[in-house]
């Protein structure tokens, strides 16, 4: 079976500076993926690329054996990608369910069934059932990150690509969302996260990629990955 999508020989320049070096990664279908690096590894430009935030410099991204590479971000998410940012996001005067709502209206069509049926639905999954009737902007910063995560469920992707889905969650918090996100390939939903927290990676992923100066230097299982020397010396000093 082909992978739901395979990035070949990606590059990005800013200027003078490469974000990204000929990256090759596929993501098979149903699997969670971990891409983890240090800062400026190049893991958000991954992202951008792939979303149609940033156009390329270089290389192809394939989903499900289409050519996207350098589509805009609106037909990417039609096309099936949703995507999660490192900051929180929501419209900050419209309540949670209204929120929900928009973001459902710009579903893309077709496809598989959607596992959650109404906007209230979605958020029961979530967990914010009942604060659909709050303003997005007074939300704790938890619960909006929740929201954010309903918001790129609500465009039913088949692939969910999530940027530092933990970063500023308590312990508790970030138990509820590994959980929320495990769910995910039994509702028809790949999933990519990139995060700087390895217990979650350990917790989510049976597979990591690691970036380095916008170069892939080793793919693989979980622990295998986590004790190659390459990956140990990059991150020398730091979590593992």
């Amino acid at each position: 079976m082909s992978p739901i999508l395979a990035i070949s020989g990606l590059s990005k320049q800013f200027g003078g500076v490469t974000a990204l070096a000929g990256v090759d990664l596929a993501i098979e279908e149903g699997e969670i993926l971990g891409v983890v690096g240090p800062n400026g590894s190049g893991k958000t430009t991954l992202f951008n690329v792939v979303t149609g935030v940033h156009k390329p410099s270089g290389g192809t991204v394939l989903f499900r054996g289409r050519d996207i590479t350098g589509l805009a971000p609106h037909a990417i998410s039609r096309a099936g990608i949703g995507y999660t940012f490192q900051q929180a996001m929501a419209f900050a005067g419209l309540g949670v369910l209204e929120n929900v709502q928009i973001a459902g209206e710009h579903a893309r069509a077709g496809g598989t069934a959607n596992p959650w049926p109404t906007p209230q639905a979605l958020l029961d999954f979530v967990g914010l059932s009942a604060l659909g009737g709050e303003k997005a902007g007074v939300l704790p910063f938890g619960s909006l990150r929740l929201l954010g995560l309903a918001l790129a469920l609500a465009t039913r992707p088949s692939l969910l690509l999530l940027d530092e889905p933990a970063a500023g969650l308590n312990d508790r918090e970030t138990t509820a969302l590994v959980g929320l996100v495990r769910q995910l390939p039994g509702h028809g939903i790949t999933v990519c996260v990139i995060d700087h927290d390895m217990k979650l990676m350990q917790m989510l992923c049976r597979r990591l990629a690691v970036l380095d100066f916008g170069s892939k230097i080793a793919d693989g299982p979980t622990e295998a990955v986590l004790a190659d020397p390459k990956v140990l010396d990059v991150y020398l000093g730091g979590d593992l």
